[in-house]
């Protein structure tokens, strides 16, 4: 029995195959303007098993078929544009090394990595797009609008998180920033600034917000949460800057808003071991123990 990943490799060949057999005949006739002279025709013929053989035989070195589609991205139209390329210039020399007499034309030459470019790039980006944004614009028909506070690298990464979850629709981003106001991030307009909050809140019928500005003072996050419980939303956050650069979580865990969230500064973390070093077999007295502080210690 076939495994899946074989049945995707081979189709994804086929799929090569096909696109560069036509990239080489469309080149021929887009050279001569559809008006193929006959010698010409009978160049084609001669020069194309050779042609595609010697093109199949750098994809498979470049590693073309190591990929999964659904996840083409830029690295791997890069690998595309380098073998195409590197197969381009060697067309002429092995021709050449065949003996076959055939003297391909310059424009022929110029004309089909270009095609052949679009062809195997494009048709793999119009595959994710319909594997991510098709399936997932079908699924979220009745899915829950969210709005996104904050339009920065942070924003951005949410929001291709959330662009695969088929139970949210991020609807906006509200973002201070005047640089941003009424740009498309991923897809996805920055509405306004974050005082028009409670307007969105109400156009959209938001019952959820995210902040997502890790990086903010606390200042500005206490500010966004007073924000959102003016506008009577649920908030939720995305973790803080210094665990995501950690790497204890991922940007995407989402979690609710916390005490430290609310304070007007950052809160103080004690030193633990210069304290240990004060106060070990030290008799200690506490004044104000009823508190919380001297509850706490």
């Amino acid at each position: 029995m076939l495994r899946k990943s074989n049945i995707r490799t081979a189709l994804a060949i086929l799929h090569d195959t096909v696109a560069a057999i036509v990239a080489w005949v469309c080149a021929y006739l887009l050279r001569f303007n559809f008006e193929l002279p006959a010698d010409f025709a009978a160049e084609i013929k001669h020069s194309l098993l050779w042609v595609v053989l010697l093109q199949m035989a750098v994809f498979w070195k470049f590693g073309l078929y190591r990929g999964i589609w659904r996840y083409a991205s830029l690295n791997d139209l890069r690998r595309i544009v380098l073998a195409v390329l590197l197969a381009s210039v060697a067309i002429p020399f092995v021709l050449w090394m065949l003996r076959s007499g055939l003297v391909v034309p310059r424009a022929v030459l110029v004309l089909n990595p270009l095609l052949l470019i679009s062809i195997m790039g494009g048709n793999r980006l119009l595959y994710r797009m319909w594997k991510e944004t098709g399936f997932y614009g079908r699924m979220k028909l009745s899915a829950e609008p969210v709005l996104v506070l904050g339009a920065g690298d942070a924003a951005v990464i949410l929001s291709k998180d959330l662009e695969k979850n088929p139970s949210w629709q991020l609807v906006g981003f509200l973002d201070d920033d005047t640089n941003k106001q009424n740009r498309i991030l991923n897809g996805v307009k920055v509405l306004g600034r974050l005082d028009d909050l409670a307007h969105w809140v109400n156009h959209f019928s938001i019952e959820r917000v995210i902040i997502a500005m890790p990086s903010c003072s606390h200042q500005q996050r206490k500010r966004a949460i007073q924000l959102c419980s003016q506008a009577s939303v649920e908030v939720l956050m995305v973790p803080s800057f210094d665990d995501l650069m950690s790497g204890k979580v991922a940007i995407s865990q989402l979690r609710a808003v916390e005490l430290d969230d609310l304070l007007g500064r950052d809160p103080v973390v004690l030193d633990d071991a210069g304290l240990h070093g004060l106060l070990t077999e030290k008799v200690v007295m506490v004044t104000g123990a009823g508190g919380s502080i001297g509850s706490e210690l």
